[in-house]
């Protein structure tokens, strides 16, 4: 079996026992930020994924972990930035979103981590260790000057969960461990409105190429046009035409009160949709650089 596809296939029975899990929680009167967190969580949990223990190394052999989560009916926004020795930053995210400071970085992360009793340890898995040292191979050992290009590593992807309630409020969480390999204290678009975004009008999560992203506003780009008026739909078919006329490689989970959007220009990416009924109880779409494929 092609390795690969053995893992994409593991990640989506992941995706699939937690998305459950969380539906549960969600079912049961859970608060949805808490269950949107709760299954970032999980997540970063399972070293499979580039999250929380399963996060890659940046080129100095450092895990830098950014993790964000926004809330619709408040419109507030809370994240990590370059946490390096908390393994579930978006427990810290969630716990921000009480706070008059709502995104932190070293030292003030790991510092208030400690003060509210979260575990405060490396991030770091042998599977990881070892993708660094091949990594630092193909650079000739010269770290600090990579070669130039995306450069992404086993399972780059960032992690990120939707959640929408039975009255419709809206949530955004994601956690991502980075590129891999890049340059030391780059930042990832995950902590950034453009990678992580919700109002009570629609809440987008992204991952490919963070600059990308970031150049493009994607998160927040595609909600004010939601807002504006377009549909989810809509909105997701107007940044998927921009994205391939800048040949951008990135994808995106949008989701409002009445529908679900998957969206991107890369050849996959992975997702699950837990709802009730058929579907998830709503009508979604698929929209990728090959073809639409709208499912009801």
């Amino acid at each position: 079996m092609d390795p690969k596809r053995a893992r994409a296939q593991r990640a989506v029975a992941s995706l699939a026992a937690i998305a459950k899990r969380g539906f549960r929680a969600l079912a049961a009167g859970d608060d949805p930020a808490q269950v949107a967190a709760f299954c970032c969580w999980q997540l970063e949990q399972d070293p499979l994924f580039n999250a929380g223990v399963g996060s890659a190394l940046q080129a100095d052999a450092a895990a830098r972990l950014s993790s964000a989560l926004m809330v619709g009916n408040q419109q507030t926004f809370s994240g990590v930035v370059n946490a390096s020795y908390l393994a579930h930053p978006i427990e810290l995210s969630l716990a921000l979103q009480q706070r008059s400071a709502r995104v932190l970085s070293n030292p003030g992360a790991e510092l208030l981590a400690r003060q509210l009793g979260l575990s405060v340890t490396l991030p770091l898995t042998e599977r990881r260790s070892q993708a660094w040292l091949e990594r630092l191979q193909q650079h000739d050992y010269q770290a600090l000057q990579p070669k130039r290009g995306p450069g992404r590593g086993p399972g780059s992807d960032t992690v990120g969960c939707l959640v929408r309630s039975a009255s419709g409020d809206l949530v955004a969480a994601a956690s991502t461990g980075g590129r891999g390999f890049e340059y030391p204290g780059r930042v990832s678009d995950t902590c950034t409105v453009a990678g992580t975004y919700a109002s009570k009008f629609a809440a987008v999560v992204a991952t490919g190429v963070g600059e990308q992203i970031v150049d493009d506003a994607l998160a927040s780009r595609l909600e004010t046009r939601v807002r504006d008026g377009m549909s989810l739909v809509q909105a997701s078919e107007k940044c998927l035409r921009e994205a391939r006329q800048r040949k951008r490689s990135y994808g995106w989970l949008s989701l409002s009160a009445e529908h679900w959007c998957v969206t991107h220009t890369t050849p996959s990416m992975s997702y699950v949709v837990m709802g009730q009924g058929r579907r998830g109880g709503r009508s979604g779409t698929v929209l990728s650089t090959s073809s639409p494929t709208r499912l009801r």
